[in-house]
């Protein structure tokens, strides 16, 4: 017979190597001459995926300046809020101070007592207005000008007018007169006027805004005086040096008549195209002033001022202007660098089509004209190599019969590599096992009466050769047939599961093929089957357990059907007791839990006694072997299992004693319930034991400021959940309310001592604070430990009374 694995091996590289080619190298080719046609294509073609990311950073670049402009817009109002609503806030405090200095008693008599009836000095006046608190920095200073007498009232002191406004606190810019046009004749209320300088004695000056409210309140026409309030005007601009571009732009603020309060720049005189565009309540535009560009932002507060911002729109965009100029640069610099990077990229890419080309074109002639580029060349060789290649697979299939016979032979006999069963190399001998299991059958021809082999290999032969194709017919898909020995064939059957359908089909067709070779052909055949299993490389323990099968023929006689699944059990004998049901049922007996144990041991009964034949030796060793598994329990539990009987005997000797296994098992049983009893009523002792030791430790150890739930259950090794839950079940209330009472307990006793302080008292019984200490001691008694103790004081007066 021919070598097959030897031709097999001699095959495979022939199969996927080249086909020989010529030694002679390609010169002067037109198209490696004409090689950057495919690599000014890459080149190209990387610039442009390159300029995709360019062409979009440009469009980014060029909205970045509206962008920029609407952030600094939006930031700017959003800044000219907050200063707006911190003024709003203090001209409020002006109103109140206003009100309150109209309001205040010993002060109405100034305005509502004729002056020969006045009860009050002017001393007085002046102490309380001394007495009138001023939390506002933005008030600098106030006082209350009286017209019937023309006098002026301060915080400091009283004179006429004539004397203050142009001695002692003169406005600059303002004249008596003007002063008292505009100030102190009419009805105001948070009347402003435009921003002075207060004067006084001190060498320093400040800038002050003054605000005027009529006197009585609400009497527009009989008008008794003018409090005065100066407003620090630095506060505001101190304020508004927080907006940013402030020093580079203009801020103004407006009353609600349109004339300006407050200016950072010299100006108190706005254009009326600029009023015009700030009639809305709040806004930020473009706007355009004297051949500039400006950002104008406003809003308006509550009082009625408006805040207004101009800022040059080319500090804004000075910023944004130097990134568009480093944007340029970057972008020259990207593409010059990208440009380097595609021009790289292109002829790394280039380079391995090249080594190709060179390689397949090494020794092999390239006809020269009609190839355009290398892709052209690579296409043309391997088209050329598949045309060989089918060549060669022709002149394998003939072959291919003995080298698959080969391959299956030494599949079922395990002398196949594991890396051979794959499925390009199952492929590659024509053999497909796409179903996750097989099945092996074994044909054994037997000689009888009928039909007598010859002892020449022209019959044998004969014989194998209607076999093998009968066999063939009936497997199909399913499997293949390779012959073993001379009067041997094995069926490998691979199929999608190990359902009992399978199993029948398995059947139906061992009958049917027995059946012709019995009726046509007169032999006699005895058939040996295998398991189902899982995977590819089980097929020799498949082919195996059909042997095994076969040895049967001596006890099943030939021309039979033997099963290994039928004959499988009949190697062994044993009874059912696996060391984890083992370790189950002693884990229930030291927990206590009988009615586990109990279902175990009905479970194991019904395993061994109910669902399979078991001899009573076997029985008897099982519950021998449970016997000793309860009295392993009883000695690590000492426990004495002589109690268990009332007469003292021996569990041994009852068991072994019992007439039958159900009577065992009872026994059995009655054991695991005394040890499962007698775990429950040490367990119970155990507890009552811990409770008792918690209210002791807890006694002891109240002062301790770190007693807590969980310091208690580190002490006694419990988790804290369990020692609370074992607690109340024993004395029905939470183990931190009972430590609590105890603290109280203790407490009320130490605040009977006179000398100890609360805190002391607390610190006594475990707090740290008073504070905790008086709220847990107030919500358990419903007073404070300081009225408790007044309590008990007053009670031991009365004793001794």
């Amino acid at each position: 017979m021919i070598n097959c694995s030897h031709l097999l091996s001699k095959l495979i590289p022939y199969f996927y190597a080249l086909p020989p080619i010529s030694r002679t190298h390609w010169r002067g080719s037109p198209m490696l001459l004409r090689r950057k046609s495919i690599f000014l294509t890459l080149w190209l073609s990387y610039i442009l995926i390159l300029l995709i990311p360019v062409t979009g950073t440009f469009i980014l670049y060029t909205n970045m300046e509206k962008n920029m402009v609407d952030n600094a817009n939006r930031s700017n109002l959003a800044m000219l809020e907050q200063a707006r609503q911190v003024v709003d806030n203090n001209l409020q405090e002006i109103e109140q101070l206003g009100i309150q200095i109209a309001t205040q008693p010993k002060l109405q008599t100034l305005w509502t007592i004729i002056d020969s009836d006045k009860y009050i000095q002017y001393e007085e006046a002046v102490r309380a207005l001394k007495t009138i608190r001023n939390s506002s920095p933005f008030i600098e200073d106030f006082y209350i000008y009286l017209r019937d007498g023309d006098t002026v009232i301060s915080p400091n002191l009283k004179t006429d007018a004539p004397t203050f406004f142009t001695k002692l606190y003169p406005l600059p810019g303002k004249s008596l007169e003007q002063v008292r046009t505009e100030l102190l004749t009419g009805y105001h209320y948070l009347t402003y006027l435009p921003t002075s300088s207060s004067s006084t004695a001190e060498p320093a000056t400040k800038n002050v805004i003054a605000s005027a409210i009529s006197l009585p309140l609400g009497e527009t026409s009989n008008v008794k005086g003018t409090i005065v309030m100066l407003i620090n005007e630095q506060q505001i601009l101190d304020l508004l040096k927080g907006i940013q571009w402030v020093n580079n732009g203009s801020m103004f603020i407006l009353d609600e008549k349109g004339q300006v309060i407050v200016s950072t720049s010299n100006t108190y005189k706005l254009s009326p195209s600029l009023l015009a565009e700030t009639q809305n309540s709040n806004g930020y535009e473009t706007y355009n002033a004297d051949g500039t560009t400006q950002m104008l932002s406003f809003t308006t507060g509550k009082s009625g001022w408006k805040y207004i911002s101009l800022v040059p729109k080319s500090v804004v965009l000075e910023r944004v202007n130097e990134i568009k100029t480093w944007a340029i640069y970057l972008l020259i610099l990207v593409v010059a660098a990208g440009s380097a990077a595609a021009y790289w990229m292109a002829y790394r890419s280039y380079s391995p089509i090249r080594d190709l080309v060179y390689s397949i074109n090494k020794g092999k002639n390239v006809p020269r004209g009609g190839l355009s580029n290398e892709y052209e060349f690579i296409r043309h060789s391997i088209a050329t190599s598949v045309a060989e290649s089918k060549a060669l697979e022709q002149q394998l299939a003939g072959h291919l019969p003995v080298v698959r016979a080969n391959f299956l032979t030494r599949l079922l006999k395990g002398e196949v590599d594991q890396a051979e069963l794959t499925d390009d190399a199952l492929a590659f001998i024509g053999v497909r096992l796409p179903h996750p299991f097989l099945h092996v059958i074994i044909l054994e021809v037997d000689e009888s009466r009928d039909y007598r082999i010859a002892d020449n290999d022209r019959d044998r032969a004969l014989v194998r050769f209607i076999l093998f194709n009968l066999s063939n017919e009936f497997v199909g898909n399913s499997g293949y047939v390779t012959e073993t020995d001379n009067n041997r064939l094995a069926l490998i059957l691979n199929v999608p599961d190990a359902s009992e359908e399978t199993l029948l089909v398995r059947d139906r067709l061992i009958a049917e093929l027995k059946g012709v070779i019995e009726e046509r052909f007169r032999m006699k055949i005895t058939v040996a089957t295998s398991s189902l299993r899982h995977g590819r490389s089980e097929a020799s323990r498949c082919y195996n357990e059909a042997l095994n099968a076969l040895d049967y023929r001596i006890i099943h006689g030939i021309n039979s059907v033997i099963h290994y699944d039928e004959i499988r059990f009949l190697e062994r004998a044993y009874y059912h007791y696996p060391m984890e049901m083992e370790a189950q049922i002693m884990n229930c007996l030291k927990s206590g839990e009988y009615e586990g144990v109990d279902r175990l041991l009905n479970e194991l009964y019904q395993h061994n006694m109910g669902a399979r034949d078991t001899t009573p030796e076997l029985g008897k060793l099982l519950f021998l072997n449970l016997l000793g598994t309860v009295l392993k329990v009883t000695n690590a539990l000492k426990i004495d299992e002589k109690q268990w009987h009332e007469d003292g005997s021996d569990p041994v000797k009852l068991i072994i004693n019992s007439t039958s296994a159900e009577d065992m098992l009872k026994k059995v049983k009655e054991l695991c319930l005394f040890i499962c009893n007698s775990v429950q009523e040490a367990r119970s002792e155990q507890s009552d034991r811990w409770q008792e030791r918690m209210k002791l430790y807890i006694d002891a150890h109240y002062g301790d400021h770190s007693l807590s739930l969980t310091s208690i259950a580190d002490h006694f090794g419990m988790t804290p959940q369990y020692m609370s839950g074992l607690f109340k079940k024993q004395y029905g209330i939470n183990l931190t309310d009972y430590m609590i009472e105890v603290r109280m307990k203790e407490a009320k006793r130490y605040l009977e001592i006179p000398g100890m302080t609360i805190l002391q008292v607390a610190e006594q019984v475990g707090y740290s604070t008073d504070i905790g200490f008086i709220r847990v001691f107030k919500k358990m008694e419903g007073i404070t430990p300081g009225k408790y103790r007044e309590m008990q004081l007053r009670e031991g007066n009365l004793k001794d009374s």
